[in-house]
């Protein structure tokens, strides 16, 4: 039975429900399983779980997850259970529509307790109409808004007299929610710039995700605002206009006590806060509680190079901030929304980082809910409004369904996988054969191209057929890895159909349609394209730029591979470790933590973009990071399971180390430049998993253990 709360009135305060049970005897197991309409938050005992924002995001209309918990250590004779719901994502303001009720209208609650006793006795405890509902300090909260608390709101309940919950009819499939949590994954500790009777004004020092948190003692009635913002302005106050609609305040009013002030129901992005209060409250403990999903970061990256390092932990740091339910484009303003196309160019620099294994499986079954009837992949998920052609099908975005259980699987290995997505790949392959002409050459109307690139190219069409080829390659080789090689030849000669369209169409000469560096990289990534006979063109392209990038999100995934493909390892190295604008580090100067979403968010000629779309947490151009592990450190996973180390190196640097985790287990790889040598440690469980080249180096073995190989190459 789902219920809800039967308390009616204007400035209702979020409801929280209890349950009072005994467990009189020798008790071996307590289950809870739960779920809610909104975002919920458990006591037992008065012991809190610490998850927040459960269970999730996912499209209501379809299902909703189902959490379990295990509260056998927290079970004494007489026990309370209370489940505090907020509006989470279910009625809650949404990016796009900007606004509320999205889903529907009432928050509700499922839940459903089950007790093993030792003696074989079980019990089975139900949400219904014995449930009793009150109301919590929290006067309501928001994602996009923030959160109101009111200390004064004294909860005097005796349970017997509060109201039952309401039943609420409502039919909904459940699925077991099945990945890491949002939990607190750390503080940071903020330096005051500016403070005078009624303002505090901190600099956390990093582009963080979470709340701000602190202690405070005032007269009764009063009032603490917390403002949040990534950026300043010049006169050093904050920049708010790039969140938009978003208010992203917490404010407080005091008790007469001392409080704690901390959220529990909304999130904002930001590195500097404004906390306003009134003259005579004092304010201690300021700190910065970062939320994240609760996944194990076993990546790392240094090397000599101080610009590159930075960029590593921008894109490191962007990727916390994202992963919040689902991989979002940014965690400041009112979108914050799970795009395929953000999370494809991505998720290999993420699953580098980080055990993604569960996490994007549940993006994908997110993928896999909204699919159109006609196989187009919306442009994010969950989807929740009208379909419009920039909404659904978008070459680049699209693609996900295909590029991410690839990667998944050169990451994990798990065939299960790729067999539940395959289907709604070839779907997805199928909508773009029927935009095809009899040459197999695309024709989408639907095509953002190379999205917020640095300049603009007629290379649309010609990205557009790229992702047709990527995708039915990916669609072979997943039927080859799952043994059908009769559909893995048939996508193989999609894939050669829609190649030899690129070529007859976008090709002439060694010069590619639209001449721009996204187009050369795509194509020779994809396969369409030798490294032979678009080299010349390639790298004038980037002189032509005055050797800088110009790529946006699509192609910035691909710029320094491919130059490292062509032998431009050099090249790819300049660009990286570039501070002059367009580059990471021209960002970097200009103080940035995270990466941003443009590459002009803010210039020293021009000041900031338009803020309609300027977010300074944008992890989609930070996936240059998967070529800090694939090429600088070399580390290559192939479709057996087995790790090529095959680093592209160059003098650029000094030394390279990091590790990150394999289906053969963790690898660490360093290399350094001793009098013109290259040294080369490699260290693994079992080294007979590692294989080993370098390109045009003679190669000596100076040892080799069970579990690492050094060598030197000249």
């Amino acid at each position: 039975m789902w219920i809800t709360d039967n308390i009616k009135q204007p400035n209702n305060h979020l409801p929280i429900f209890y349950k009072k049970f005994k467990a009189e005897k020798a008790l071996k197991k307590c289950l809870l399983k739960i779920s809610a309409l909104g975002i919920f938050s458990i006591r037992i005992n008065g012991f809190k779980i610490s998850d927040y924002f459960m269970p999730g995001w996912t499209n209501y209309n379809e299902y909703v997850n189902l959490c379990h918990y295990d509260l056998t250590g927290f079970i004494t004779k007489d026990n309370l259970l209370e489940v505090t719901l907020a509006d989470g994502w279910y009625s809650g303001r949404l990016g796009y529509v900007k606004r509320a009720k999205i889903y529907g209208d009432i928050n509700a609650l499922y839940a459903e307790l089950d007790m093993e006793f030792f003696d074989g006795e079980t019990r089975s405890l139900q949400t219904d109409n014995t449930w009793k509902v009150g109301k919590t300090n929290v006067l309501s909260s928001s994602f996009f808004d923030g959160e109101e608390i009111d200390f004064n709101y004294v909860d005097q309940r005796k349970y017997g007299e509060l109201p039952s919950a309401k039943r609420l009819n409502k039919e909904i499939r459940f699925e077991k929610y099945d990945y890491e949590p949002v939990k607190r994954i750390g503080e940071l500790f903020p330096t005051v710039i500016y403070q005078d009777k009624n303002l505090i004004r901190l600099d956390f020092h990093q582009n963080m995700v979470g709340f701000t948190s602190f202690t405070v003692k005032g007269k009764k009635g009063n009032k603490v605002t917390v403002k949040h913002a990534e950026v300043l302005n010049g006169d050093g106050s904050l920049y708010y206009e790039n969140l938009r609609s978003v208010r992203a305040i917490n404010s407080a009013y005091l008790s007469g006590n001392e409080d704690l002030f901390e959220p529990q129901f909304t999130f904002q992005g930001f590195r500097y806060v404004e906390i306003f209060k009134d003259g005579d409250t004092e304010i201690s403990n300021i700190k910065g509680v970062v939320l994240s999903q609760e996944i194990d970061y076993d990546g790392n990256f240094e090397c000599s190079d101080e610009i590159v390092n930075k960029i590593f932990s921008n894109a490191l740091w962007g990727q916390k901030g994202n992963f919040i339910s689902i991989p979002m484009d940014c965690p400041q303003r009112d979108e914050r929304l799970g795009w395929t196309g953000d999370a494809q160019v991505f998720c290999n620099t993420a699953m580098f980082n980080a055990d993604c294994n569960k996490f994007f499986a549940n993006y994908l079954r997110l993928i896999q809910t909204d699919i159109l009837p006609d196989g187009k992949i919306p442009s994010f998920v969950p989807f929740f409004i009208p379909v419009s052609v920039s909404t659904a099908g978008v070459p680049g975005w699209a693609d996900s369904i295909c590029v991410i259980p690839y990667v998944h699987y050169l990451h994990y290995g798990d065939k299960n996988v790729l067999k539940e997505n395959l289907p709604y790949a070839v779907k997805h392959l199928n909508y773009y054969l029927s935009k095809c002409d009899k040459n197999y050459l695309l024709n989408i109307e639907n095509a953002f191209g190379d999205w917020l690139s640095v300049r603009r190219y007629d290379d649309i069409d010609a990205i557009s057929q790229c992702f047709l080829g990527l995708s039915s390659s990916l669609i072979s080789k997943t039927y080859a890895i799952l043994g059908d090689e009769e559909n893995a030849k048939k996508y193989q000669e999609i894939f050669q159909n829609s190649k030899k369209a690129f070529r007859d169409n976008y090709l002439i000469n060694g010069k590619i349609k639209g001449d721009s560096q996204t187009i050369y990289a795509l194509s020779l990534s994809v396969g369409f394209v030798s490294a032979d006979e678009i080299k010349e063109s390639f790298v004038k392209s980037i002189r032509n730029a005055d050797w800088k990038l110009t790529t946006g999100f699509i192609g910035v995934k691909y710029l320094l591979p491919a130059l490292c493909e062509i032998g431009e390892v050099d090249l790819a190295y300049k660009i990286i470790k570039q501070t002059e604008y367009p580059s990471w580090g021209y960002t970097i100067e200009q103080g940035a933590t995270t990466i941003w979403e443009r590459w002009n968010g803010y210039t020293r000629e021009n000041g900031f973009e338009t803020p309609t779309m300027n977010s300074f947490n944008h992890y989609s151009l930070g996936s240059c990071v998967e070529w800090l592990y694939s090429h600088v450190l070399g580390v290559k996973l192939l479709e057996d399971g087995r790790v090529l180390i095959s680093p592209s190196l160059s003098k650029c640097l000094d030394f390279a180390r990091g590790e990150c985790m394999t289906r053969s287990g963790k690898v660490r790889v360093e290399w350094e430049f001793i009098d013109n040598k290259f040294r080369l440690k490699v260290e693994n469980q079992n080294v007979e998993n590692i294989k080993i080249e370098i390109k045009d180096k003679n190669i000596t073995l100076i040892e080799k253990t069970q579990n690492t190989i050094i060598i030197i190459a000249e």
